[in-house]
């Protein structure tokens, strides 16, 4: 029975002037040369050259699943299907053998837009690396910098990371690391800046009020840090209360700063 114009070919049966039959596990795929030489390669050769194939009505397939063929043939065909996670995997394999690129490319595309946790980025990766898919490389790449060095060594596929990607794993994951570092060096200076702003309000206002009490009808109140801070000892010195107050606040400025100091030097 041909198959209707327009409907998903199935392939069983010779429609609209297909010139070549596979055969795969004893099911026949009807198909046109014209449409398998545009995609790979290895089959334009078959048709044109001398080859056997090139006269023969069956082309057999040996080794090959004929629900995988089916899949193939339906992905290349104006039909279009999509790639997705049903078929992919053993689509990669086909178009390499075929050398389908623009097959290897769809797949790409799609894995490209497959989520990934950084534990599965390094499977990808292997897989990008084996179907040489650049982009999906540096992707997992990019994801699998978030692991660290020993978590990477306890993925069982860690062995079959390629040397080039290991490599510009480790200087992801190094630069990563910087910028972290980096960070931090920034949040704990920004801190700096702000406990040493509040340390010099907090001299002036002290400066300012042991001023007015030592001297009501004084007219000029010392502004400058040092001022404030020549006045605040030599009224400690004369005061047990400011004597205490000076170290209770010293002591709880040390509790704050020297702890983030200590962790930022580590």
């Amino acid at each position: 029975m041909m198959q209707k114009k327009g409907s998903e070919p199935d392939f069983t049966e010779p429609w609209h002037l297909s010139d070549s039959v596979l055969v795969v596990e004893e099911k026949k795929f009807h198909v046109h040369k014209g449409t398998l030489s545009m995609w790979s390669p290895v089959f334009e050769r078959m048709f044109s050259s001398e080859f056997k194939e090139k006269f023969a009505s069956e082309i057999p397939l040996p080794g090959k699943n004929a629900s995988e063929i089916k899949e193939l043939l339906l992905v290349i065909y104006p039909t279009s299907k999509p790639i997705g996670e049903n078929n992919c995997y053993f689509l990669l394999p086909l178009a390499r053998e075929y050398q389908m690129e623009q097959l290897t490319e769809r797949c790409e595309k799609y894995l490209l837009q497959r989520e990934k946790t950084p534990h599965q980025a390094i499977d990808f990766l292997v897989l990008a690396n084996e179907f040489n898919m650049e982009e999906l490389c540096k992707q997992c790449v990019e994801i699998a910098k978030h692991m660290s060095i020993s978590e990477v060594r306890r993925h069982e596929k860690y062995a079959m990371i390629a040397p080039e990607e290991g490599r510009q794993l480790a200087e992801r994951r190094v630069e990563l690391l910087e910028n972290k570092m980096q960070s931090s060096e920034q949040r704990v200076n920004s801190v700096k800046k702000e406990v040493k702003d509040v340390c010099e309000w907090g001299v002036r206002e002290l400066g300012r009020v042991l001023y007015q009490k030592k001297y009501p009808e004084g007219r000029r109140i010392p502004r400058a840090v040092s001022d404030c801070t020549k006045l605040i000892e030599e009224t400690a010195v004369e005061s047990v209360e400011v004597a205490v107050m000076i170290q209770l606040v010293q002591h709880r400025l040390r509790s704050i700063y020297e702890p983030m100091y200590s962790n930022n030097q580590k």
